[in-house]
């Protein structure tokens, strides 16, 4: 099944939300871990001026969003969701 990820929002430039796949989203292609690490290092990227970040589930809507204050709260947010 595909999943559709975490909807992170953020006021960056001119990037208004970026889209943090699933870890199954692409199967076992060759360039899937690539993609996810790219999209985790524009994350990380981020300056802290830029924050608080915004999380919901595209795929579970019953799922409040989530708040992230800062860098700490990313890593600890992505430790407990990527277990």
């Amino acid at each position: 099944m595909y999943l559709k990820g975490y909807r992170i929002k953020i006021s960056y430039g001119n990037i208004q939300s970026i889209t943090l796949p699933k870890w199954d989203f692409g199967g076992d292609k060759p360039w899937t871990n690539s993609i996810w690490n790219k999209t985790l290092n524009l994350i990380r990227e981020i300056d802290e001026t830029n924050y608080p970040l915004t999380i919901s589930d595209l795929d579970d809507s019953s799922i409040m969003e989530i708040q992230l204050k800062d860098k700490i709260d990313l890593d600890n947010w992505l430790r407990e969701t990527f277990k």
